[in-house]
């Protein structure tokens, strides 16, 4: 059996994980990264989303995307806040063509 005040300073520290809001990345419906949201985490993610896009052009990928979301603490709402699907940048050289 664990000692009582280890097993209670663990269960908190897990509660105030669950407890925040989340930004997460998502990729070709993959999420690859989740960090509790403040500014420092997004424009992390936007570093991260930027490889991610520059890796996607270099494979000639034309269809898929990249969202990041914010997530609430208890996991029911979702709300995109910035995404950029691979499909446009196809529309971006037909139009300049």
């Amino acid at each position: 059996m664990s000692h009582p005040v280890c097993y209670n300073r663990l269960m908190i520290i897990e509660t105030d994980m669950k407890e925040k809001p989340t930004y997460e990345l998502w990729y070709l419906g993959d999420r690859c990264n989740s960090l509790v949201k403040c500014r420092e985490s997004f424009n992390k993610l936007l570093i991260d989303a930027a490889e991610l896009m520059r890796c996607g052009r270099e494979a000639g990928l034309s269809v898929g995307g990249i969202e990041i979301c914010c997530v609430s603490a208890d996991g029911r709402d979702a709300e995109t806040v910035w995404h950029h699907n691979h499909a446009d940048d196809k529309k971006k050289k037909v139009a300049t063509n």
